[in-house]
């Protein structure tokens, strides 16, 4: 715990401080009560607790008990010398100090920084209230003390106390925080000390004429230069006004001259009352005009510091555009002096942005709406700049041009360069867009096409144009969205989607490749996706020619060995599934490698290719016929309900290959023989080609060029 006499300490010049208060406080006490208070009754003037808030409201609270003790002990002091009764010095001492703390906290509290100029106004208000306030509850204090003293009147004293506390509460308080607030500038500010001076006399002449004679009420004179201080010199008029009206209006007073002598018989009372109301009138008429005034010029210097220390262009101009003020950033901007570019005026601006910036700036001052006007103007080093102006239109207060426009500006040639990069940049990812061979499509989260590119023409014969921000299902119709929604949806959740699509109506007859991927925002959220679509229809049509070489015999056209596997495990599990026979017939050419031999590798395979056509011919389409390597070929049937229709075939097979082939002049005559496999289900593929070897095998020992059958 600190000791008091340690604080003390730490406060250098503090105790003597202190004294000096308690001796202020003592003084203005003691005349307050020696000179204006009635017998039996208060003092009609008070300013002790006045001076003791102006000193609170510059120290710290830490420091208040110090100062609140010191002025109580003068106030205390001056009460005993006096010759008041103990009871009552005690008692009305201590309302005063419930004053000061009441006015002093309340105004600590809600203005911290009494020398904030942006806090004037509620520094006012929280003065007036808490200093009405605070002298009410001192004043019943006292109107009890003088009760339980003995004495009657009591409405007198409540209302002497209550305004002889609020005149100096009011008058002395707020002069001591004007003087501090003022400093050195209380006597005008530098440069205006002789103009401070001449105000000055000016009312103390006011006051001497008005003051030193009883005929005429001429008080009201006394306001003339009053204002006339308080417009030119503010807060510290306020200061040396008040102080001089109140001084001589109180000589005045106590010599019992001036405008208060003319009230007939006055007592000290009533004229001390007539004192206060005057002075009352002085402050209310002044400190407002000063705040008022204050605020004023405290917001004229920080917005014209704004626009003077702005980097954008702040300009005053006339509707049609002409300026009339402009800003000192005008040299950041375009490299012009303030007058140089009032004097150039539009001769800056690039003639083709003259129509449609004056326009612009016509539509705001006849509207009072605001737009953005952006135009070309020349800078002082010969190079055009882009500027956006941004207009408010204000009334100028000439009645003759009833609107002003104030407007900032800003070089925004970076930017328009930008844009224009950008434009150049969009236009070439376009093009490349637009020559790519794939369709490139954005769609929205709502299922709206916001980008086609010019493929969509060359694929479906469409203007792009014509599927902007309609949907998938009003632009592609019903039957393609059911197709392709479960790939909508997947990608609208955010997943990859690839897939194929057949010819049909919704691909335009080709085969096309489409993937989609999610346009995910940087919150994570999803905008729609891209579709990236191939037209894969040479793709696929190779696949089916390879797929094609690699089950068809190259030199008949007849399917290979493969083709024959698969349809033959086909025709088996048909065969199970329905009980339906099978024929399987297995052919050689007789006497083959004679003819290849003799007459060469080109003579035989005009021998294949004849007897491959010769045989095709025999069967149907359905039957399947292939070459399974060299002279062997095969021939399938399914639905042969008996042995005799095989028979029958192969009757018809030997009849249609015995004309000669004729080869380079050559005829060359071919025969084969025919083994057939006749079964009611077959165990399985191999069980089925051995059958039928069998058959042939037993053919071609019975003499060749015939056939023999073998059913199961």
């Amino acid at each position: 715990m600190v000791s008091a006499a340690t604080r003390i300490e730490r406060w250098p010049g503090l105790p003597g401080r202190l004294v000096l208060l308690a001796a202020a406080t003592a003084v203005f006490a003691w005349i307050a009560i020696d000179l204006t208070r009635v017998a039996g009754s208060v003092s009609s003037v008070w300013i002790a607790n006045g001076i003791v808030v102006g000193v609170l409201l510059f120290k710290t609270t830490r420091q208040w008990p110090w100062w609140i003790a010191a002025g109580w002990i003068g106030e205390f002091t001056a009460r005993l010398l006096h010759g008041d009764a103990l009871g009552m010095s005690i008692g009305n001492s201590l309302a005063n100090v419930l004053e000061i703390v009441c006015v002093a906290g309340a105004i600590r509290r809600r203005v911290p920084d009494i020398t904030d100029p942006s806090r004037l106004l509620r520094l006012a208000f929280t003065a007036t209230a808490s200093t009405l306030i605070a002298c009410a509850l001192s004043a019943l204090i006292a109107v009890f003390n003088s009760a339980v003293g003995g004495h009657v009147s009591l409405g007198e004293v409540f209302l002497t106390w209550y305004t002889a506390h609020v005149i100096g509460m009011v008058i002395v308080a707020t002069l001591m925080v004007v003087a501090r607030r003022e400093g050195r500038w209380i006597v005008g500010r530098r440069g205006r000390h002789l103009d401070y001076a001449l105000c000055m006399g000016a009312l103390l002449a006011v006051c001497a004429i008005v003051f030193t004679q009883e005929r005429l009420p001429l008080l009201f004179l006394v306001f003339v230069p009053l204002m006339l201080v308080v417009f030119r010199h503010g807060f510290a008029g306020v200061v040396g006004a008040t102080v001089v009206i109140a001084v001589l209006s109180g000589v005045a007073t106590a010599l019992e001259t001036g405008p208060f002598a003319l009230v007939e018989s006055p007592s000290l009372l009533q004229r001390t009352l007539l004192l206060q109301l005057f002075i009352t009138a002085t402050c209310l008429l002044a400190l407002p005009v000063a705040t008022v005034l204050s605020e004023r010029r405290r917001l004229a210097v920080r917005y014209r510091t704004l626009a003077d220390h702005s980097r954008d262009l702040v300009v005053r101009m006339s509707a049609d555009g002409a300026p009339s003020y402009v800003s000192p950033a005008i040299r950041h901007v375009l490299g012009y002096e303030p007058e140089e570019f009032l004097r150039a005026r539009w001769d800056l601006v690039n003639p083709e942005d003259i129509p449609q910036a004056s326009a612009a700036f016509q539509r705001i001052a006849e509207t009072g709406i605001s737009e953005p006007v952006t135009f070309r103007i020349l800078h002082k080093d010969g190079q055009e700049r882009w500027v956006e102006v941004a207009a408010t239109r204000v009334e100028s207060g000439d009645p003759d041009a009833p609107w002003e426009l104030v407007a900032s500006a800003r070089d925004i040639s970076k930017r328009m360069q930008a844009l224009a990069a950008l434009d150049e940049s969009q236009s070439r990812l376009r093009a490349v867009a637009d020559n790519m061979p794939a369709l490139i499509v954005h769609i929205d989260a709502d299922e709206r096409y916001t980008f086609i590119n010019a493929y969509y023409e060359r694929l479906f014969g469409r203007k792009p144009d014509e599927l902007l921000g309609r949907t998938i299902r009003e632009a592609r119709g019903e039957e393609a969205y059911r197709e392709w929604a479960p790939f909508i949806h997947r990608a609208l959740d955010g997943e990859e989607q690839k897939f194929e699509r057949d010819p049909s109506a919704s691909s335009a007859g080709r085969y096309l490749q489409s993937h989609f991927v999610p346009d995910v925002a940087p919150d994570g959220s999803n905008r729609g996706f891209y579709a990236l679509t191939f037209d894969i229809t040479p793709l696929k049509q190779a696949e089916q020619a390879l797929a094609k070489l690699a089950r068809v015999d190259a030199l008949t056209g007849l399917g290979n060995r493969r083709q024959f596997d698969e349809r033959l495990e086909q025709a088996i599990a048909r065969s199970r599934r329905q009980s339906s026979p099978l024929v399987l017939m297995s052919l050689d050419l007789d006497k083959f490698k004679a003819i290849n031999d003799t007459h060469g590798h080109l003579a035989g395979d005009a021998v294949l290719q004849a007897f491959a056509g010769r045989l095709t011919a025999c069967v149907r389409d359905v039957d399947v016929v292939a070459r399974l390597g060299g002279d062997e070929f095969v021939v399938l049937i399914e639905d042969a309900r008996t042995a005799q229709v095989a028979e029958l075939i192969a009757q018809k097979i030997l009849t249609v290959v015995r004309p000669p082939v004729v080869f380079e002049g050559v005829h060359l005559q071919m025969g084969t023989s025919i083994g057939i496999a006749f079964v009611a289900q077959a165990a399985s593929a191999n069980a089925l080609i051995a059958l039928a070897d069998k058959a042939l095998y037993e053919a071609k020992s019975a003499g060749r060029n015939t056939w023999r059958v073998i059913e199961d």
